[in-house]
């Protein structure tokens, strides 16, 4: 869950995509990085650490540039080493490129080996690095041709930007697991208007651009540098290996990953969770004199639940915005203040009252357990969770860094036992039909789902493999066999 940022055609591209990266903070903290087009060639700077603990006056000032492209990480294939951060650097045919990219290509491992046993030297150990390999190797005279031919037998999430001193160019997978979209800037363009792409609308917002379109499901947008023309193509991707090549947008962007004032594939991500608490009420009534969220994205799904139910919506948990990621944990008494740093209850508000608890999603259930924990010393009379999602109970190989399928709360558990091991009163999750049929409503017309008599929950449009196992593509689906020694 990355987040990319591009900008071309502006005196100030630099800057522009430090605040395009700081708006994409949310889907990343471990690390962020700029590339520039500057004489010719393709300066970066990059570091571990927030956009704004990377970047200073002295890095904007030896930048310049007027395109650029940057990245914040969220490591998930090949960890957090100094050589994943992102954008990567290569020259490809004495050209000069940089390199982000949000997702998780599913066979790079293969991939990956096949090159090395033909000579490839590999500088890091993300599945991004075997692009700038493919790109290198192919046959093909221009970019877009190469671009084509380097991702065309990679399986997985591939939404990316790759900045050379005369082109910018943005494509997304056939699949469209992760978003990118096109916007416009025309306040200090060097022409008529600079071109932005960005993982979310909210970075749009923050730099002031004007929001143009999603990019279609493989699509690759070429951007010349000069001239400042779009030209677009349809990428071909030849899985043999996948069962099927239908648009397959993460459901868990609306869920839990974008920010809320951000559009993502036509509509509003509060909207969308606030429809989810709405139908989490209709299907999973409590009685409870207080419907609280587990703050940030629990909230407006909280806040839909309150509205159905007639149940009044207080907040009852205040979140401190200041924990740093790198908070230091040297002992286990020190380690259960961990949810006590972010979240505290409001003993005013919430002693001696029944509760309904909206949460966005239970992964390893650690986490909520501590809050059912601060609520009950709080006073709270009845803890009652509902979840604004289904079940995870399979692992992401699409871009979420989820816990193997063993270390899956809803894996190893009954519904009654995660209740009991959470200590709550009562436990329901989202459906997965209430879901679709939200997403449905919500996000994707409703004729891209489809429902048939043997499988009610077949869907089309839209990616809920860690709620169903059902994946996308081969290689996925024997990952996510509980036999792997993945799971092991």
């Amino acid at each position: 869950m990355c987040g990319i940022f591009g900008i071309t055609g502006h005196p100030d591209a630099s800057r522009l995509a430090f605040l395009g990266l700081f708006a994409l903070q949310h889907r990343g903290q471990e690390s962020a990085g700029i590339s520039v087009v500057q004489d010719q060639d393709i300066r970066t700077v990059k570091a571990k650490g927030l956009v704004s603990e990377v970047f200073t006056e002295k890095e904007f000032l030896e930048l310049g540039g007027h395109a650029a492209i940057g990245h914040v990480r969220y490591s998930t294939a090949g960890g957090a080493t100094q050589a994943n951060i992102q954008p990567l650097f290569a020259r490809v045919g004495g050209i000069p490129l940089g390199l982000v990219h949000n997702g998780n290509i599913v066979n790079a491992t293969e991939i990956r080996e096949k090159l090395e046993k033909s000579g490839a030297i590999f500088q890091g150990t993300a599945d991004t690095e075997t692009v700038l390999h493919l790109l290198a190797r192919s046959q093909e005279g221009a970019f877009t041709d190469r671009i084509q031919s380097a991702v065309k037998d990679l399986l997985g999430a591939m939404t990316g930007l790759l900045l050379t001193p005369t082109h910018l160019y943005a494509y997304v997978d056939p699949s469209a697991y992760r978003p990118l979209v096109l916007g416009r800037l025309s306040a200090g363009a060097l022409h008529e208007q600079s071109w932005i792409f960005a993982s979310e609308t909210c970075a749009l917002d923050l730099v002031g651009g004007e929001f143009v379109r999603d990019l279609k499901p493989g699509e690759l947008v070429c951007v010349d540098l000069k001239t400042q023309t779009i030209l677009t193509k349809q990428l071909h991707l030849l899985r043999e290996q996948s069962h099927s090549l239908e648009e397959s947008r993460c459901a868990f962007e609306h869920i839990y990953f974008a920010r809320p004032d951000s559009t993502l594939w036509g509509q509003n991500t509060s909207i969308v969770r606030h429809k989810i608490g709405v139908e989490l009420a209709r299907t999973q009534p409590a009685d409870a004199d207080l419907v609280i969220a587990i703050p940030d994205s629990g909230s407006p799904m909280a806040m839909g639940y309150a509205a159905q139910s007639g149940v009044p919506f207080g907040v009852g948990l205040i979140r401190n915005h200041y924990v740093g990621r790198t908070f230091i944990e040297p002992t286990q008494s020190v380690r259960n203040f961990r949810v006590r740093l972010k979240l505290n209850p409001i003993r005013e508000i919430v002693g001696g009252k029944r509760l309904v608890v909206v949460d966005d999603s239970i992964v390893r259930g650690t986490t909520s357990r501590k809050i059912i924990e601060l609520l009950r010393e709080a006073g709270a009379k009845e803890i009652h969770m509902r979840i604004g999602s289904p079940p995870v109970r399979f692992p992401c190989f699409y871009g979420i860094d989820t816990p193997k399928r063993k270390d899956l709360m809803a894996q190893k558990m009954s519904l009654d036992e995660m209740r009991d091991a959470l200590q709550a009163d009562s436990l329901a999750f989202l459906p997965i039909p209430s879901l679709i049929e939200v997403m449905g409503i919500f996000g994707f017309q409703k004729e891209t789902i489809q429902k048939t008599q043997n499988d009610q929950n077949r869907k089309k449009g839209f990616c809920i493999s860690c709620f169903d196992g059902d994946y996308q593509d081969a290689v996925a689906q024997k990952l996510g066999n509980p036999e792997q020694e993945v799971f092991s």
